[in-house]
C-alpha cells in the first residue's frame, strides 16, 4: 500500500503539497515540509530509483532525500525546464547533450530496451480497430529488423525530451526523470531526442557533431541513427495515442499524428 506524502518517514510536518502539472507527468509534486521545499515523484520502476542515485552521485541531477517502492524524493531545484526557456534550439541541443554523455558514463546497468516487447505491448494495449492494428503491426515489421541493439551499449536515459532538463537563473542544469532508462545504442536515446523535441532534420548534424564532441571517443552510425528514429517516432506516436486515449487532450491526438507521419517518412 502507497503512503502518502504525509505519512512518509523522511517527513516530520508536511506544511503543503502541490502539484506540478508541467510537461506531461501528472505524479509529480512540489512538497513544502520540515522548513524545507522536496520534489516528490511516483514511481512503478524500481530502475528509476537505481539511476537517479547514480547520477545524483555525479551531482548532474537532484540529490535524493527518500525512495522506497512507491516515491522517489529529492532536493527541489528553483528552476525552469529547457523547454520553457527562450533560447536558441542549438543551446538546448548543447545542453542536453552535455547531461546526455554523463548519463552514458554511468556505470549503473538498467534493462536492456527490448523494442519488439515495447511495441507489442503500446499496439496491444491501445483501443484500435482491426484495421488501424493492422496497419500499426505492418509498419512495426518494417522498423524493427534495421534495429542493432548490440552495439554502442551505453545507460541512456530514453526520454530527453527538453522538459527533463532543468534550468536556474545561473544556467546550471540537471537532468531529471528516468523512468525510461535502459541499456541501449547511443543511437537510441540520440534518436529519442530529435524526435520527442520535434527537432528539425537540418539539425540532426549539429546533434551528432555535439554529441561527437562531448563524448570524445564514440563515433555515431548515422545508418543506426536513422532506423532508430524511425523506431523512436513509433513509439511516441503509440504512447501519444494512448495520452489521447485516456484523456481525450487534442494536443495528444496532434502529437500521436505528427510523430506518426515522422514514422512514416523515416521507414519508407
Amino acid at each position: 500500500m502507497k503512503a502518502s506524502l504525509s505519512d512518509l518517514p523522511c517527513f516530520k510536518q508536511v506544511e503543503k503539497v502541490s502539484a506540478i502539472t508541467s510537461g506531461l507527468s501528472q505524479s509529480c509534486f512540489k512538497v513544502n515540509a520540515d522548513n524545507k521545499v522536496y520534489f516528490a515523484k511516483t514511481i512503478t520502476n524500481p530502475i528509476e530509483t537505481q539511476v537517479a542515485l547514480s547520477a545524483a552521485k555525479q551531482t548532474f541531477s537532484p540529490a535524493v532525500y527518500y525512495h522506497d517502492q512507491h516515491w522517489l524524493i529529492t532536493t527541489f531545484i528553483d528552476s525552469n525546464n529547457l523547454a520553457n526557456t527562450r533560447v536558441h534550439i542549438d543551446t538546448k541541443i548543447t545542453d542536453t547533450i552535455k547531461l546526455m554523455t554523463k548519463c552514458h558514463q554511468l556505470k549503473t546497468k538498467p534493462t536492456k530496451l527490448d523494442p519488439e516487447k515495447t511495441t507489442l505491448q503500446l499496439i496491444n494495449n491501445g483501443h484500435y480497430s482491426v484495421q488501424k492494428k493492422t496497419e500499426l503491426l505492418r509498419l512495426r515489421e518494417s522498423i524493427l529488423p534495421l534495429l542493432n541493439h548490440n552495439k554502442n551499449l551505453v545507460c541512456c536515459h530514453g526520454d530527453l525530451n527538453f522538459s527533463n532538463v532543468l534550468i536556474n537563473q545561473e544556467q546550471n542544469t540537471w537532468l531529471v526523470d528516468y523512468e525510461c532508462a535502459c541499456v541501449a545504442p547511443v543511437e537510441y536515446d540520440l534518436a529519442m531526442l530529435i524526435a520527442v523535441n520535434n527537432i528539425a532534420e537540418d539539425k540532426v548534424p549539429v546533434v551528432i557533431e555535439q554529441y561527437e564532441q562531448q563524448s570524445h571517443s564514440m563515433n555515431i552510425d548515422i545508418k543506426l541513427l536513422n532506423n532508430y528514429l524511425a523506431f523512436s517516432y513509433f513509439i511516441n506516436s503509440l504512447w501519444y495515442s494512448h495520452a489521447y486515449q485516456d484523456s481525450k487532450d487534442i494536443k495528444f491526438l496532434n502529437l500521436h499524428q505528427q510523430q506518426l507521419n515522422s514514422c512514416t517518412t523515416k521507414a519508407i
